[in-house]
């Protein structure tokens, strides 16, 4: 008697539904860089106030237990916002090759990049003048405060070495100063967010430098 041959099983076929959730997969890295866009996109066109889980899980396509456990509560997500931030405008600053400028040049472009990059990231002024950086949680307000303490001192830093050179008065106080500089760069975005952004931003750049280091250039006798 001839033994009868078992036929071999065939692999189970993959669901539509799994293969095109294999095919979605990205690199940790791209997945993170996609949520933290689509973060600033939903604050830029709704506040803060409705970035949610749920919106952005709708926005990027994972699911809301996915991005919870990879990104956490909303806290958690908007100091990785900042991290973000932060580390965006470090990048783009080694672009301006500003140790090729002198300390006031220097200056100069490090205020035309600011209005430059905030023309073209809205969300980041509505993320500095929410209601959840005034009243939410201390952990977001904390990190925020670092990254705008670390930019004041990188401001006075520079007027420190322009005072050094000449180009700035040594009877200003440079750390006085850069809070005003600051304030001028965070006025005018503010007043751009108000105007429902009808002037282009990084165009007042200018206005704004010449106001400020007219007045620290030396006194005549």
């Amino acid at each position: 008697m001839r033994k009868k041959v078992k036929a071999r099983r065939k692999p189970a076929a993959i669901p539509p539904k799994q293969k095109k959730l294999k095919a979605r997969r990205k690199p940790a890295e791209v997945r993170r860089q996609d949520v933290i866009a689509a973060a600033l996109d939903i604050i830029r066109k709704h506040g803060v106030e409705k970035l949610t889980t749920r919106a952005l899980s709708q926005a990027v396509g994972i699911a809301q237990p996915t991005l919870f456990l990879h990104f956490g509560n909303k806290t958690r997500l908007l100091v990785l916002l900042v991290d973000a931030i932060q580390a965006r405008l470090q990048e783009g600053l080694k672009g301006q090759a500003l140790e090729r400028l002198t300390p006031l040049e220097r200056l100069k472009t490090v205020i035309r990049f600011h209005l430059n990059f905030i023309q073209n990231q809205p969300g980041i002024p509505r993320l500095l003048f929410s209601e959840e950086l005034q009243n939410g949680d201390p952990a977001f307000r904390k990190r925020m405060n670092e990254m705008v303490g670390n930019f004041l001192q990188f401001l006075t830093g520079l007027i420190q070495a322009a005072q050094q050179t000449g180009d700035v008065r040594k009877d200003i106080n440079a750390e006085q100063h850069a809070c005003l500089l600051l304030a001028m760069i965070q006025g005018l975005a503010f007043r751009w967010i108000l105007s429902n952004h009808r002037f282009v931003l990084r165009e007042q750049a200018d206005a704004v430098i010449a106001t400020i280091t007219d007045g620290w250039s030396s006194r005549k006798a």
